[in-house]
């Protein structure tokens, strides 16, 4: 069946397979099985604002599941990179700088507060502080976070200042790739995109690009203070006039900070933390890690 769409006997399935779909590929193509149809108005989207960056999908019709097909977007999966002894800071400077033009282009095409959703990261956030500075094991076993989000539940009125725009709610290495040299050459899986405050999605920013994961705790690499710059000096100068630095930065940190909430507080973790749950520990450890060093 692949072959006939692909039109060639060279398939392989790819390495890093999504939890809702089975992948192949040949050298030119991609064909992708899914459990349920894509949102194609979501992905038309993504094509206006990001034009080749976000690959154009086709359906095909007459199979029992959903099947797609797009050309391969050149270059690697971020996570798939070669990382030497010695950090390759200009590759992932070059790498993040990217990361900031195209996050600042999707303030160029604000969408209507109203295309957000009832259960979007925005909208649910006031709610989520809440239960969160209700939870005493967060407390407990994480006083510094939970002074954080304490702070949060105060300034969390300041993403209405923001634009609504599209945003991938996971912007991590897994779904971005890049040239040898670290140029962006596209960002895949923008299905379960959304329409959230600006900001939000730079949490990926952190986890994949900051910081790593090491025997169970998350801690910054030495350059974050170099990669970190690179990406927020570029990310102010190529947003829309109107979302000027000094009025809008701590109203972008707010909204990043309730897209890391969202991506680490998960299985019951907003309520009661269990750590006796391996993913209850990680995700701690990097909530723990990343949202602190948002407001230093």
């Amino acid at each position: 069946m692949q072959k006939a769409i692909l039109k060639t006997g060279n398939v392989t399935a790819v390495n890093n397979q999504g939890s809702n779909s089975f992948t192949l590929q040949t050298p030119s193509m991609i064909i992708q099985f899914r459990l349920k149809p894509l949102k194609t108005d979501i992905l038309a989207l993504a094509n206006e604002i990001y034009g080749d960056l976000v690959p154009k999908v086709n359906f095909h019709d007459g199979f029992p599941l959903p099947v797609y097909s797009s050309k391969v977007i050149p270059g690697q999966v971020h996570m798939f990179q070669p990382f030497s002894k010695e950090f390759p800071l200009e590759r992932e400077k070059t790498t993040v700088t990217e990361l900031s033009l195209f996050i600042a282009r999707a303030a160029f095409f604000e969408q209507p507060k109203a295309n957000a959703k009832n259960d979007s990261w925005t909208n649910t956030a006031p709610e989520m502080l809440h239960r969160l500075v209700q939870n005493n094991t967060l407390k407990v076993y994480a006083p510094e976070l939970f002074e954080v989000i304490c702070r949060l539940q105060h300034q969390v009125h300041l993403l209405e200042s923001l634009p609504r725009v599209l945003t991938h709610h996971d912007l991590s290495q897994v779904n971005i790739l890049v040239s040898d040299a670290g140029k962006i050459t596209g960002v895949i899986d923008f299905d379960e995109a959304g329409v959230e405050a600006f900001g939000m999605c730079i949490w990926g920013l952190y986890e994949c690009f900051f910081g790593s994961m090491e025997a169970g705790k998350w801690s910054l690499y030495h350059e974050m203070p170099v990669l970190a710059n690179a990406f927020w000096e570029s990310l102010w100068a190529n947003i829309p006039p109107s979302l000027k630095r000094e009025e809008a930065e701590k109203a972008v940190k707010v909204s990043l900070s309730i897209g890391v909430l969202n991506r680490y507080f998960i299985e019951g973790m907003v309520d009661e933390i269990d750590l006796s749950k391996r993913v209850h520990r990680e995700s701690l450890e990097y909530a723990k890690g990343i949202l602190p060093r948002i407001w230093e």
